[in-house]
């Protein structure tokens, strides 16, 4: 790794020309007449290959080629092209592109895509675009997924209705979770926090895999996953989203945004859902899904000052969730008495307050000073029948970063310092006749300062080479070093490659991560989790694309991927070791070549095989190994439970002119995965069956009121027995954490949204 970054920062003496930058907004103009930004469209001058993307708020910089090209091109899926002259001496341009093609009198209008790969970006990355996000429900980020073939969703256990992620074959706690890159969703909020962020309320999910930027930290194992909200300055002014189901399932979402000054504008977002019928399909005494009540609050502030470059947003979050699940009222009327059933009760309270500000300084366009500063208290209160769990994490995030470039901008460089500083405070009891465990503090403190570095190499339009490091000092692990490397070659327009390699750790926190567990009759380690070191491991990929142009400036995007995680060392959850135990330790690689790994392979393919079609489908393999230890000096590696195989994903997408009328439908396959035995390693495997899941949805649109109608699983392919032992739940075999597959059946549900007046 260090010959790779010192030839990187070789090349920063080659090609030193000085270079004028320009900067500028990328705007779309809607059917209706409004304009709202238009995140990640493609900016390039004309007759070259030199180009950018814009970010998540369509804004962009972009080097003045020496060939002296005074013309612009900026193109956005779904709007037309737009061809802007650059007078010399220009810094600042607006582009606005129109929606649809238009043709004399004739307007054809083009789909939007729901998703695509950033041609740009050296780091793989995936667009979840907000015409996406409308595929489906879409209720909140973990449902925002079912259309992705990067990540996979599934339930933690049969009782808490908590969702986790996998992404390249490992759980979604080694990926990276952003809010407009500020880290969020970790410790307490890593597993029911997918169901905190309602879809509505995003703008866009950005999606990269492998090693990704230092700049965020060194958290990241498999990849990031960026979440871009609404902006008050560039929204609708009222947004209702309404949504109702045939499980009783109740929710609605408001936005709102208003300017309250000059520069300023604030934004208000609001969510409230609740599930109250109690449902028990197979009929096993539990409540399918628990009873919930969510209530969550957001307030945005942007100052945005372009003639002082000055730009500040300031975020305030809360958040209430509240589950009651277990046994249902007509099983827990039949014990004597009646206070011996099985309940679960979870309560979650969540609060965030953040502030990004960025100042330009110099004489430089693309120079500036960033500081970012977060802080969020989480509460987690839970009971899962004779076993109690309760934490409490204080934590503040602060970041500064400094950007600019050497001598030209090819040469483009980020250096600064972050704190991370997190207090957990834990409780845990397990009260079964079996464990009788009393009441158990957990006290955890980390304090991490760091500093790192990045360099970005653009070479002749066709090579980008990005390479960082960071390190930082952990007060109980000691000094973390984190290399990362980038690259994107673009064969030609239409053929890149990418590849990276880099390293990521993990500070666990074994009991959250692992809350499903809980509803089991196994006894946790406690001990044990006191003893765990930091986790490590490297992540290496490469990635092909292939662009095919059509006819009718169609294009066909096929993409082949390869990314492998090895771990260095690996908090390791052991629930097969013992029946009656669940156990946390330490697996290093050492002499005995202890492995635990995974691979993934991808290949994907989006067409447009007519105007307003779009077809997406995708085909994905994992071996993920993990490594169990036997015995001091032996150890045993094998399929990683609950893993899927593989993974096949076909969206079919239609919309008439204008979007008037779109037709929604997904197809997954997924493969089977290993089962945690029951009996120990050595007995013969189990493996849960390869199952299908079907999505349909029907939308009309109409300049300000959408309705839309869908079914999920439309099969009605449901988990059988999810609980083992059902009948004893506070006996020895009880278990409710081995989850594979749905828990519900087919669900009809119906929407609308409302859209009032723009901000611009």
């Amino acid at each position: 790794m260090k010959y790779i970054i010192s030839l990187f920062f070789a090349t920063a003496v080659l090609g030193c020309l000085s270079a004028q930058q320009i900067n500028g907004v990328v705007y779309g103009l809607n059917q209706d007449g409004s304009r709202t930004t238009l995140p990640a469209a493609s900016v390039f001058w004309e007759g070259t290959q030199q180009g950018v993307t814009a970010n998540a708020d369509g804004r962009f910089s972009i080097d003045v080629p020496s060939s002296g090209r005074s013309r612009l091109i900026a193109s956005f899926v779904g709007f037309q092209n737009d061809t802007v002259s650059v007078p010399v001496g220009t810094n600042r341009v607006e582009i606005e592109l129109l929606e649809g093609v238009m043709l004399s009198e004739t307007v054809i209008s083009a789909r939007r895509r729901g998703s695509y790969i950033s041609r740009i970006t050296p780091i793989q990355t995936e667009i979840i675009t907000g015409s996406g996000l409308q595929k489906m429900a879409c209720c909140n980020l973990a449902e925002s997924f079912e259309n992705s073939a990067t990540v996979t969703v599934g339930f933690t256990d049969a009782v808490s209705g908590a969702k986790q992620i996998q992404m390249l074959g490992l759980s979604g706690i080694y990926t990276q979770m952003l809010d407009e890159n500020v880290p969020a969703l970790r410790g307490l909020a890593s597993v029911f926090g997918w169901n905190y962020v309602p879809g509505p309320w995003l703008e866009s999910i950005q999606v990269s895999k492998g090693t990704s930027s230092v700049i965020n930290g060194y958290e990241s194992t498999t990849g990031q996953i960026n979440l871009e909200y609404k902006k008050p300055d560039h929204t609708e002014a009222l947004f209702l989203n309404l949504f109702g189901s045939n499980d009783g399932r109740m929710e609605a979402n408001i936005t709102s945004a208003t300017p309250v000054g000059k520069n300023v504008w604030t934004g208000l977002m609001l969510h409230g859902s609740t599930e109250q019928t109690e449902h028990d399909a197979n009929h096993d005494g539990f409540l399918d899904m628990p009873k919930t009540k969510l209530v969550n609050i957001y307030n945005r502030w942007i100052y945005d000052n372009l003639e002082k470059g000055v730009e500040s947003r300031t975020d305030v979050k809360f958040l209430y969730d509240e589950r009651d699940g277990g046994q249902t009222s007509k099983a827990a009327s039949l014990l004597l008495p009646p206070d011996n059933s099985y309940q679960i009760r979870i309560d979650n309270r969540n609060f965030k307050a953040s502030n990004k500000t960025g100042f330009a300084f110099g004489k430089r366009p693309d120079q500036s000073i960033g500081i970012i500063n977060s802080f969020t208290y989480h509460e987690l209160n839970s009971a899962y029948g004779a076993k109690t769990y309760s934490g409490k994490q204080n934590t503040f995030y602060s970041n500064i970063l400094v950007s600019s470039y050497i001598v030209n901008p090819s040469h483009k460089f980020v250096v600064g310092g972050s704190f991370m500083y997190d207090r957990f405070d834990e409780w845990y009891s397990d009260m079964l006749p079996a464990n009788n465990t009393p009441l158990t503090q957990l006290l955890r403190e980390e304090i991490v300062p760091g500093v790192f570095a990045q360099y970005t190499f653009s070479y002749l339009e066709k090579l980008v080479l990005l390479a960082g490091l960071r390190s930082d000092y952990h007060n109980r692990f000691g000094m973390l070093y984190t290399p990362r490397a980038n690259v994107k070659f673009n064969f030609t327009d239409n053929i890149i490659f990418r590849a990276s390699a880099g390293r990521g750790f993990r500070s666990p926190n074994v009991i959250s991560e692992n809350i499903g567990y809980l509803a089991s009759s196994k006894q946790l380690d406690i001990q044990s989790v006191e003893n765990l070191n930091i986790e490590s491991a490297w992540n290496y990929g490469v990635n092909l694309t292939f662009y095919i142009p059509m006819r009718d400036d169609k294009t066909i995007t096929i993409g082949m991927d390869y990314y492998r995680t090895e771990f260095e060392n690996q908090a390791v959850v052991d629930m097969e070791f013992d029946r009656r135990y669940i156990i946390f330790y330490n697996l290093t690689n050492g002499p005995d070549r202890a492995k635990s790994y995974a691979n993934a392979w991808q290949i994907d393919v989006n067409a447009t095989p007519f105007k307003g079609f779009d077809i997406f489908a995708a085909f994905r393999w994992n071996d993920t190994k993990i490594t169990y230890r036997e015995l001091p000096i032996q150890v045993i590696t094998t399929e990683k439970p609950l893993s899927n195989k593989y993974r096949g994903l076909v969206n079919l997408s239609y919309a008439t002119n204008f979007e008037k009328w779109k037709f929604d439908f997904t197809a997954q396959f997924n493969g089977s995965s290993r089962l945690p035995s029951l009996e120990g390693y050595h007995a013969p495997k189990e493996w849960s069956p390869a199952y299908p899941l079907y999505f349909a949805q029907i939308t009309k649109n109409t300049r300000r009121f959408d309705v839309y109608v869908g079914c999920e699983n439309i099969l009605n392919y449901k988990q059988k027995n999810p609980i083992v032992d059902a009948e004893n739940p506070f006996g020895a075999d009880f278990d409710a954490s081995r989850i594979w597959g749905p828990l519900m059946g087919r669900k009809f549900y119906a929407g609308i949204r409302l859209r009032l007046g723009e901000i611009k």
